[in-house]
């Protein structure tokens, strides 16, 4: 039976606590495992680009693909971006029977698998007793970065800051609420959020980057999320060559990322640089941290494998639960 699960079912889900970050965290990590197990095909991210004049943003259509043989499923993520809010689209096929498990519709799944990922790139990466973390960025995307956080690590002590103050207090606001047991607190520059953090995490849409290497204190993990932009990067070339770098997916990474991109072009590092991608730290292939004192670095631009992950986790609860619109065959 095929399933529709609307962008109000999948709120609905969540606001009834059926599901949460912590259901997320355990998808992404099962879709990253099939990964680093070779139990996969990705299709990278394809981008489509519209001009849309009269000074406008312009608009795209980001599509993506993927095999997960572990979990069970393969299937298409497509969303636009540019004209509002984004618009997610995601369909699923069982590879058992190759039938459509459901269709999924919603942007909230693209914040919530993006801070799953990052979660699942700490547990692996960041120390066990890792208690502090920096946020930079206030977005919604920030949001469900400290929830991850603080669904794989012992977080006690978030510092938030991002350029405008008011964005600043309002995510302290937020976090009082979501996250009570944390001590959440702005900073009114980047530097006092990162100097001393046991996790740093960027998540901003800025083009230059927008912390310095001097600033990561030893052992510590850092999420740089951001965008996947060629000519956008949230670090230099200085950050990544003091920290063990480790990426979502090989050929997207080398494909679009900015961190990446832009100093290979000027020649100041190698694609050495890359020790290998998330699943296969998850598998024990590549080792991500070898001491304490090692920093760690997961460049994160978000894959269909992470859309393909949280939409087979969905689709399964909510028929478990006879949530979703059964559509005819």
């Amino acid at each position: 039976m095929t399933i529709y699960l609307s962008a109000t079912d999948v709120a609905r889900m969540h606001g009834t606590g059926l599901i949460g970050i912590a259901d997320y965290v355990e998808a992404v990590e099962a879709a990253y495992r099939d990964q680093g197990l070779e139990n996969f095909q990705i299709l990278p991210r394809q981008n489509f680009y519209v001009e849309r004049g009269d000074g406008k943003k312009p608009g795209s259509l980001k599509i993506g693909g993927g095999k997960l043989g572990g979990v069970g499923v393969m299937g298409s993520s497509m969303y636009s971006t540019g004209y509002g809010e984004m618009n997610l689209w995601a369909i699923a096929f069982s590879t058992t029977t190759g039938e459509v498990e459901g269709i999924v519709h919603g942007h909230l799944i693209g914040r919530m698998k993006t801070g799953a990922t990052a979660a699942v790139a700490a547990r692996h990466m960041a120390r066990a007793d890792a208690r502090i973390a920096a946020i930079i960025g206030t977005g919604d995307q920030a949001e469900t970065q400290l929830m991850g956080l603080a669904a794989v690590r012992p977080i006690s002590e978030a510092r938030i800051y991002s350029r405008n103050a008011d964005n600043r207090a309002a995510f302290v606001a937020w976090a009082a609420k979501a996250l009570p047991n944390l001590r959440t607190y702005a900073v009114t520059s980047a530097q006092a959020a990162v100097e001393g953090a046991e996790i740093v995490v960027t998540v901003t849409n800025s083009k230059v980057p927008v912390l310095d290497a001097s600033w990561i204190a030893p052992g510590a993990h850092c999420n740089f999320v951001g965008a996947h932009y060629p000519k956008q990067r949230e670090v230099d070339a200085a950050v990544l060559k003091r920290g063990r770098v480790i990426v979502d997916d090989l050929d997207q990474a080398w494909n679009e990322k900015g961190e990446l991109l832009i100093p290979l072009e000027a020649g100041e590092l190698t694609r050495d640089i890359v020790l290998g991608d998330i699943g296969s730290v998850i598998a024990g292939r590549v080792k991500a941290r070898t001491n304490p004192t090692d920093i760690t670095i997961f460049l994160s631009g978000g894959t269909a494998l992470e859309y393909m992950g949280s939409s087979a986790m969905l689709i399964r609860k909510a028929k478990s639960a006879g949530l979703g619109l059964n559509l005819p065959e």
